[in-house]
């Protein structure tokens, strides 16, 4: 397909190859456009087509995409920005594409702070999020997403906390709308959260279908009265595909994984491993209708984990 470089990408001299270094070419028949936080504020009214006159914000970016047109935005290695209020970024053009340039550290760094209610709108549906780092700055953030459409994927991020104190309650807050959040994917992320303020990562209102939770590296807080996913009472999770996460969560009580009280959710929940420290409970997984494989649990440091449930007979 072509796009705006028919001689190929490249950042800072280096060629790039796929999705900030994620897996896939960047083959787009929309426009391309950059971010670079070294740019004036000013420069949000560039046209950002080139990385020499880049926006300056990410949400500046996003509002000269167009709908459903391929667009992609990239962001620059190093590039920084601190959210200090309700929808600090609102992903509102549905099929956008946002790709942090760089590895590790020199990732583009979205740092939310200064009130409980500093949050990321996504109110179109398949905004995508690949390769940047999210850091919490304040206590009990309530949520780093709110969530109210389809098609959302959040891809090789990493969410950390600042310091102690400093962290997200719900990382992604979905809407109470049935099946406005379906599709929703959550892959191949790092999250590190020690807080016991945190419920969890993902919290939807309403029933659900196409979720994908796939390859998480997750160390969070205790909260025993909350699961790693929770949707609300009488909603369901259906055509799922929980797979391949590694959790480390000292929860006492309480569903560790995925928590639904219905009876007609539907999908694959399968080899997870879940270091917790339930020694009576160890309910892995509360989601009648599903169906589960090689799902492992220990609630001690000196013993590799079991099978739970117990292995059909």
């Amino acid at each position: 397909m072509p796009t705006n470089f028919p001689s190929g990408v490249k950042s800072r001299g280096v060629p790039v190859e796929g999705l900030g270094g994620i897996g896939s070419p960047l083959l787009t028949t929309g426009d391309v456009y950059h971010v670079d936080s070294g740019a004036d504020a000013a420069d949000n009214d560039n046209a950002a087509t080139n990385p020499k006159q880049p926006a300056a914000t990410i949400d500046g970016a996003v509002g000269k995409c167009t709908a459903n047109n391929g667009d992609v935005i990239l962001v620059a290695p190093g590039h920084a920005e601190t959210l200090s209020a309700a929808a600090g970024i609102t992903f509102d053009v549905a099929g956008v594409t946002v790709i942090g340039m760089g590895v590790g550290n020199s990732r583009p760094t979205i740092t939310l702070d200064t009130a409980t209610t500093t949050d990321i709108n996504v109110t179109a549906a398949d905004v995508q999020l690949h390769n940047l780092i999210f850091s919490m700055n304040y206590a009990d953030i309530v949520e780093v997403f709110d969530l109210s459409a389809a098609g959302f994927v959040v891809n090789k991020c990493r969410f950390v906390d600042t310091a102690t104190n400093m962290n997200f309650v719900d990382l992604i807050k979905g809407t109470t709308t049935d099946n406005q959040a379906d599709r929703l994917e959550f892959t191949n992320n790092v999250v590190i959260s020690p807080d016991t303020g945190n419920n969890g990562i993902i919290d939807i209102g309403g029933d659900i279908a196409g979720l994908v939770f796939t390859n998480n590296s997750i160390r969070l807080g205790v909260a025993n009265s909350e699961a790693i996913i929770s949707v609300a009472t009488g909603k369901d999770v259906t055509d799922c595909e929980i797979s391949y996460n590694h959790i480390y969560r000292l929860n006492t009580a309480g569903d560790l994984l995925i928590d639904s009280d219905t009876s007609d959710n539907s999908g694959i929940i399968a080899h997870n491993r879940i270091g917790h420290a339930d020694t009576a409970g160890e309910v892995l997984v509360d989601a009648d209708g599903v169906r589960q494989f090689d799902n492992i649990g220990t609630a001690t440091d000196t013993a590799s984990g079991y099978v739970l449930p117990a292995i059909d007979s």
